[in-house]
Formats: C-alpha cells, sequence, structure tokens
C-alpha cells in the first residue's frame, strides 16, 4: 500500500519543523525536513529529513523510491521490513538500514521509532558494506552511540535557526562508523573477551615480537585457517598478515621516537626477520625510512 503524505507546517525556515497528518502516524510525532547546502551536497554527509514517530496498526509504507538512505532505530514494538526480495522483522533496539533509491516497504502493529533520511560523501559504500554483512535490520545489542547520534541529529534540526552542516556530517559519520562495528560484530569499545577476534587481536599484541603464523592464530582459537582468515577480514577490514604488520609498525613507530634503540634492534624486537625488511615495510606504510621518521619532529 503506497502511503501519501501530508503535514501541518508550523513554521517555515530552511529546517521547516512539521507536526504529521499520515495514516497510522499518532498526533505527537514529528518530522523536520532540511535542504542541504550545494556544499553538503558536494563534500558532506547531509539529513534530508528526520522524524520520531509513534506509529500504530494502520501504519503501511511502501515505495518504488525515495532519494535517500533511511537509518531507523526501533525504540519500541516492533515492524516489518521489506527489502531485495526479503522480509525481516525490527524489534525494539534494532536499526534498520535501507537503501530507499530500492523499492522498499515496512509497517508496524505499533512501534515508536527514531529516523533520518541522509545521503551524500560516500553513502552508497557505507550501505553496502553494512548491508553485505548483516543485511538491512541489526540488533544493536544495546550499543547507546546509533540511538544517541540519532537523537542528536534529530535535536539539531529541531532547534536550529542555522543548521551546522558540518556537525550533522560528523554525527552521520560516527553512526555510519559504529553501525559497520555493528555489522562486523566487533562494536566499537566492546569488552566480551569470549569474542574470537578479540582473543586473536590479544595474542597478537602479546606476541607480535616472535613469528605468527596464521596455524598459530588459528590453533589458538581453534578453527580452520580458512574460517579465521575470512572472519577476521570481515571483522577487522585487515588481513591477519596486515593487522600482525600493523601491530608490530606502531611498536616500531613508539621505539623509534622514545629510545635510543638503534634500528636494527627496533627490528628484531618488534618481530621482523631482518634489519632491511624492517625498513623496506616501514618505508612502504609511513614514505619514510625508520631514521627519516625519528628525526621528523611530532
Amino acid at each position: 500500500m503506497s502511503v501519501m503524505y501530508s503535514y501541518r507546517c508550523l513554521n517555515y525556515r530552511k529546517g521547516d519543523t512539521m507536526h504529521v497528518i499520515e495514516r497510522g502516524v499518532l498526533d505527537h510525532s514529528q518530522a523536520y525536513f532540511y535542504t542541504p547546502s550545494q556544499l553538503a551536497r558536494s563534500i558532506l554527509f547531509y539529513v534530508i529529513c528526520a522524524g520520531h514517530f509513534y506509529c500504530d496498526s494502520n501504519y503501511h509504507l511502501k515505495r518504488q523510491s525515495y532519494n535517500s538512505f533511511l537509518l531507523m532505530y526501533v525504540r519500541a514494538g516492533e515492524g516489518t521490513v521489506w527489502f531485495d526480495d526479503k522480509v525481516v522483522t525490527a524489534r525494539a533496539g534494532d536499526i534498520v538500514l535501507l537503501n530507499c533509491y530500492r523499492p522498499h516497504a515496512y509497517s508496524t502493529d505499533g512501534w515508536e521509532t527514531l529516523w533520518c533520511h541522509i545521503d551524500g560523501n560516500i553513502c552508497t559504500e557505507y550501505f553496502n558494506l553494512i548491508y553485505n554483512r548483516s543485511g538491512c535490520v541489526l540488533p544493536l545489542h544495546g550499543s547507546p552511540l546509533i540511538p544517541d547520534c540519532l537523537e542528536d541529529i534529530f535535536k539539531l534540526l529541531q532547534n536550529s535557526q542555522i543548521l551546522n552542516e558540518h556537525l550533522v556530517s560528523c554525527q552521520i559519520q560516527r553512526l555510519l562508523a559504529e553501525l559497520y562495528g555493528v555489522a562486523s560484530q566487533y562494536p566499537t569499545g566492546s569488552t566480551d573477551q569470549d569474542h574470537p577476534m578479540i582473543k586473536a587481536i590479544t595474542y597478537i599484541k602479546a606476541n607480535y615480537s616472535s613469528k605468527i603464523s596464521l596455524n598459530d592464530l588459528a590453533d589458538h582459537l581453534c578453527i580452520s585457517v580458512y574460517y579465521f582468515s575470512r572472519l577476521f577480514k570481515k571483522t577487522t577490514g585487515y588481513s591477519p598478515y596486515e593487522y600482525v604488520t600493523m601491530v608490530r609498525l606502531n611498536r616500531a613507530k613508539d621505539l623509534l621516537k622514545t629510545t635510543g634503540l638503534s634500528v636494527k634492534e627496533i627490528a628484531f624486537t618488534t618481530g621482523f626477520n631482518s634489519e632491511a625488511n624492517f625498513i623496506t615495510c616501514f618505508k612502504q606504510h609511513t614514505k619514510n625510512t625508520p631514521t627519516e621518521f625519528r628525526k621528523v619532529p611530532f
């Protein structure tokens, strides 16, 4: 069922405040609209509209396209989402992420949602990264950052006579970055020491100065090498080899800046098998040799 939008305008400005008159949307719901500047459209993430909805069982939405990406946090209740020929239930505590350039629909028997339509910058790439990992409905497992960012965007639209588009862009960036962490099953700030990838990272940081093989890491977690490699890349964005190299290089930078150890000593201290290999790897990643890096002021 397609829904036609009708609004009673309270006042006009660049971000217009609206109370919603729409089937299934209860009276105390609100929506806010914004027309982004050309600067925002060219280099920033930007918001198109945002709302705080209380809906009953009459609320149904079906669209072929609405040129934006939807982020919707379900505060209470639950609903059903249709996207890419899949039907998914969204419950309280879930986030819904939709590419609204494509056909989509959702409905509820009753829910409270906080939502915004966004676009710009690299929204398409971020959507694909997240959607390909976790689909269009993601449980947040209690992560407060995403609801807080949505709340902040909503309040900025609600209260700002002149919207700080750069601040909004930062909030959207934080929101998408946290969603990517959730999609990777490795939420920012996670303290779950039983998570297999946290165990792997802990092992790497404790043993980076020694030789570490894929077999060592997979055996430590009691899983196959193939599964470990795939899961590690999916979770961290690095291959195991890339992550070990990053840990070693970060420690090497610290030693170069804070000790008088020779380059050769630092190479072996940080797990490289030769001074030459260390220098080559260091320059490849930093564009400086270790000696040059040591001489450059902070």
